[in-house]
């Protein structure tokens, strides 16, 4: 299976002080860098970061440090304030010029999801539409689209319930899966403490 990841990095941060949620650090690695990584030690081949002000400069230097082998691409959002379906939109677009056959939806404040989740999702997306992640009774994220779903979410921000929407229409298998990362994400201070306490990153 052909893959790629659209990565939401778009986000102004505001409920952590107005940080990147992208350059964040846990260890040696940024959330960005180690999605990075992860999606490509699954066998996704193309990435597309989707990148916002008020730091849409310094998400995008760190992006272009990760284009090792000219795997990714960079969209800027003109106007995050839309809300996430605006950058979503914009990445499936973008993902849409490449010959591939499925893309995680993949929030960058999602940032310890392991490599093993990732291959469980591919084998069970199967004929269907989407493979979701789920831990317990949450569904969680990154999701894998298959390329049919692509140009409904290429459009998402003109729906009323964005990229929600989208899937709920969609063809959807949901895989549980022992990997509570796919519903931690980090929007406060307290989400950053948690998540560095849990070990979870490695």
């Amino acid at each position: 299976m052909r893959l790629g990841a659209v990565i939401l990095a778009a986000g102004a941060g505001s409920r952590l002080g107005g940080v990147a949620k992208a350059l964040l650090r846990i260890g040696a690695e940024s959330y960005l860098a180690r999605i990075a990584r992860i999606a490509r030690s699954a066998g996704t081949s193309r990435l597309v970061v989707v990148v916002g002000s008020p730091h849409a400069e310094q998400v995008s230097a760190a992006a272009r440090a990760l284009d090792l082998d000219r795997d990714l691409d960079l969209v800027i959002n003109p106007h995050p304030e839309r809300g996430m379906a605006s950058s979503i939109a914009l990445g499936f677009a973008a993902i849409g010029a490449y010959d591939l056959d499925a893309a995680w939806l993949w929030p960058v404040d999602h940032p310890a999801v392991e490599v093993r989740t990732l291959e469980t999702l591919i084998a069970g997306l199967g004929s269907h539409e989407v493979a979701q992640p789920r831990f317990g009774e949450r569904g969680g994220h990154p999701p894998l689209v298959a390329r049919a779903v692509w140009s409904r979410l290429a459009a998402c921000d003109a729906l009323e319930g964005g990229a929600r929407a989208v899937l709920a229409t969609a063809d959807v298998v949901r895989i549980a899966v022992p990997d509570r990362a796919v519903v931690r994400d980090v929007d406060t201070v307290a989400d950053l403490a948690d998540l560095a306490a849990s070990g979870e990153l490695r």
